[in-house]
């Protein structure tokens, strides 16, 4: 491997550098892309500890993103493979060098955040791929769509153990970010658009409960995270009732199971909370309007004999989600 990436140096200094500086622009299936390649296995063994390995490799899995959204655009569907196969490789090489800075004893903290804030992005950007692509790159866009969710998650595990609140936070807000795709594409009658996206929240509802696992473990600013899940699921609630109301019958299942994922999610972070050890914990409420209408599409009607707690008249959230 030295060998090659010797031959790499020498071959890049003979041209004075001029063949490096123009592949920069290339994307994959043309020429110069493998120099571009090359020049970025050249700068991963520079000196530098893994968390500046970690950041590396991500302003490379940035880059891959951008070249599927130019191979998009130009129509170049059977270039986009490669793309995604290089995003994945970046992306994997960011996070299999975070772990190896935490297993190092190195501050992480900045680096788990980075990577999920750009994953979270990339599924944003994948959105407008997957509305611009062409049907036979559908696929390929949705496996680039796995692949940032799963880099996006495992960063967010690692977050968590150090603070909490803040993955939270971050996996509280690639929610809505599913639920406003939710509602456009409903407004353009996109249904199958739609019932992906409500999988997609669904999923990260489920994740979010992951979450809350990891905060019961470290014992870290449990109320904090159930103070914002709450403000987040009445959020929710509120946006999924209106949707129950406006999509044609297919989606109507589809919605609900994504409401119930969402209360589910409140449930066990409540849970959490009362089986702490904060002494008598204030018990953050859903509001009752927003919780009897979830009753009533999901047909709960005994629903209040779970234990959970609701707002009372008062219809506010908790003081914290105020602020």
């Amino acid at each position: 491997m030295a060998s090659v990436i010797l031959v790499i140096v020498l071959a890049l200094s003979a041209t004075g550098g001029g063949t490096a500086y123009a592949a920069q622009d290339s994307l994959p299936g043309d020429a110069l892309y493998p120099v571009k390649l090359a020049t970025e296995q050249v700068i991963m063994i520079l000196p530098g500890d893994d968390v500046a390995k970690a950041e590396r490799a991500l302003s490379f899995a940035e880059r891959r993103m951008g070249e599927i959204e130019a191979l998009v655009e130009e129509g170049r569907s059977q270039d986009l493979a490669l793309a995604v196969e290089k995003y994945g490789y970046a992306l994997n090489m960011a996070l299999a060098r975070m772990e190896r800075a935490r297993n190092r004893g190195l501050d992480t903290g900045n680096v788990t955040a980075r990577v999920a804030e750009a994953t979270a992005r990339h599924l944003l950007i994948l959105d407008g791929v997957w509305d611009k692509a062409l049907d036979q790159a559908k696929a390929t866009i949705a496996h680039a769509r796995e692949v940032s969710e799963r880099g996006r998650q495992n960063a967010l595990v690692a977050l968590a153990r150090n603070d909490t609140v803040r993955a939270a936070e971050m996996n509280l807000a690639a929610m809505f970010g599913r639920l406003n795709r939710v509602k456009v594409q409903a407004g353009f009658g996109a249904m199958e658009t739609v019932e992906d996206a409500l999988q997609q929240f669904e999923d990260m509802a489920r994740f979010g409960q992951e979450l809350s696992q990891i905060a019961e473990e470290t014992g870290l600013n449990i109320t904090e995270v159930a103070e914002l899940v709450t403000e987040a699921t009445s959020i929710h609630l509120q946006v999924l009732a209106e949707l129950y109301e406006e999509v044609p019958e297919q989606a109507k299942e589809a919605v609900q199971r994504a409401m119930e994922q969402s209360f589910r999610g409140y449930e066990m972070i409540i849970g959490v909370l009362r089986g702490s050890d904060v002494g008598e914990p204030e018990i953050p409420v859903i509001p009752e309007k927003t919780r009897q209408r979830m009753e009533d599409i999901l047909g709960w009607p005994d629903a209040p004999k779970a234990g959970i707690p609701t707002g009372g008249g008062s219809g506010q959230p908790c003081p914290r989600c105020r602020r």
